[in-house]
């Protein structure tokens, strides 16, 4: 028995595999079962995962080794709500209105900004996402005033070889949306069915959408969500938005509540995906749940906004599904999906904690309460359950035989606070991920873009002039530079 173990070993050496690319360590394959292979590997062929598991188990050779000992590999992060044009304005917001963050930067900033500067625009917050791990971003676009201000940052994005899935967002309410960015229905969709014929590939889809029920007439909302249906794509919506129960009850006669209106009005579906869909009416997390739309939760951006009612719980128990968004750098800041982990179990147990103290049953904290919220739970929002809420999870999310080779690598030895190894996954998600330098390589579709903490083609140094110098044109062209210090505590000398 001995001797045929010992030559079947023997034999399985010899006719190892070849693999054009193969990544050990620490797998976290985040598959269904969550496999952790203490000491494992990832076989990469032609952009695809070949095979995942034990080394001991492995068949596969490779002259492009990767990692090792003291590795971790995962699957490439997954960002489901951004507006990556917004990286112009980013901070802008710090101390203004809401009023004034869209109408004093928002729109006269974004309106400025023509193709070449929406690729500008949109780059600093893309390399933020490819540094810290994330390969699969969504993102919301609804600058019309240049036509081709979408098809910059579909350039951007494909510079990147980060993958995307891009909504193009239509809206035409006059009371909310100023003139020159509305859009007629037939107008969108037309430069929606070229964007799709000109950009579309193995890493980016395109789909119709609009902002939310405030920024779009009722029936053209109900087409645009019909094209999502007719065309098998997501239609993605901000429900609520910041001014929809206004809007609703004054010019739609409807006391109830942004998902209620959407049930009423029939585009409630599995292929919706809501971001934010806080404050909700008592029940509605229901509905979402009952007709298998997704929601993008953003944590980082309601801390900001000083949202103390954050409640994530509310989807997660009734199996809605849900990913983490990090929205536009004009509010959210960041671009940085370990910090938006680390917001989503801090947001949602200061939540906890606020609705307790309001109610009217309080009660004394023991020491036995278990908090709700685990960094694996945010783990698996930020990578599958990401996917999931994407309708892409067939494809990317976990590290499974079959799947695109979308991967982060990370090289725990030179973290300290990822370190000892026994909670792994809680000083990831706890320490805010692993700093740009240890992660060694980010891989999208069997690429490796990221390396070493940079980009392997694009130029940082060249990234932060454009980025800076842009800033400073639409500053002087627009009325915006009056709200960028107009708070300030500092003495600016020129």
């Amino acid at each position: 028995m001995w001797i045929n173990s010992h030559w079947g070993k023997i034999i399985k050496m010899v006719m190892k595999k070849k693999c054009d690319t193969l990544l050990k360590g620490i797998v976290i394959s985040m598959d269904q079962e969550r496999h952790v292979f203490l000491d494992g590997y990832v076989a990469v062929n032609k952009g695809i995962i070949e095979s995942v598991g034990s080394i001991s188990e492995c068949e596969y050779e490779s002259d492009n080794q990767l990692g090792g000992d003291g590795f971790i590999v995962l699957p490439g992060l997954v960002n489901v709500h951004s507006h990556l044009i917004q990286g112009c304005m980013r901070g802008m917001a710090d101390g203004t209105t809401y009023e004034e963050r869209l109408f004093g930067f928002y729109y006269p900033m974004t309106g400025a900004c023509d193709e070449e500067r929406s690729y500008i625009a949109s780059m600093p917050p893309i390399m933020d996402l490819l540094l810290r791990g994330v390969t699969t971003t969504a993102d919301d676009h609804f600058t019309h005033l240049h036509k081709r201000s979408i098809d910059g940052v579909l350039k951007a994005i494909d510079d990147s070889g980060i993958r995307c899935r891009m909504a193009r967002l239509t809206i035409n309410d006059k009371e909310a949306v100023p003139n020159g960015f509305r859009e007629e229905l037939d107008e969108g969709l037309a430069e929606t069915e070229r964007v799709k014929s000109e950009w579309e590939n193995d890493k980016i889809s395109v789909t119709a959408s609009t902002i939310g029920i405030t920024y779009c007439e009722p029936d053209q909302l109900i087409e645009l969500w019909k094209w999502t249906v007719d065309n098998d794509r997501q239609f993605d919506i901000h429900a609520p938005a910041v001014l929809d129960h206004k809007y609703l009850a004054s010019r739609r006669g409807w006391e109830g509540g942004s998902f209620e209106w959407l049930d009423h009005v029939g585009i409630l579906g599995p292929n919706v995906i809501s971001a934010h869909s806080q404050n909700l009416r008592p029940g509605e997390e229901k509905l979402i749940a009952d007709c298998g739309a997704a929601v993008a939760l953003v944590p980082d951006m309601e801390q900001v906004l000083g949202l103390v009612n954050f409640d994530a719980k509310k989807f997660l128990e009734s199996n809605v599904t849900c990913g983490l968004g990090l929205d536009g750098p004009v509010v959210a800041y960041g671009h940085d999906l370990w910090t938006a982990m680390r917001s989503f179990l801090t947001a949602q147990r200061m939540g906890d904690q606020h609705r307790t103290m309001m109610s009217d049953t309080q009660t004394k904290w023991t020491g036995d309460e278990v908090l709700y919220g685990s960094a694996e739970q945010a783990l698996e929002l930020a990578t599958i359950d990401g996917a999931k809420a994407l309708m892409m999870d067939e494809k990317i999310g976990s590290l499974e035989s079959g799947k695109f080779a979308d991967i982060l690598l990370i090289d725990r030895t030179s973290e300290s606070h990822l370190t000892p190894m026994g909670a792994m996954i809680a000083n990831l998600v706890y320490g805010n991920g692993p700093n740009q330098g240890a992660i060694t390589a980010v891989m999208v579709q069997g690429e490796v873009v990221v390396e070493n903490g940079k980009h392997k083609t694009i130029d940082h140094g060249e990234v932060v002039r454009e980025s800076d110098h842009l800033q400073e044109q639409l500053l002087d062209e627009t009325d915006s530079r009056q709200y960028l210090r107009k708070r300030s505590r500092f003495t600016w000398v020129q």
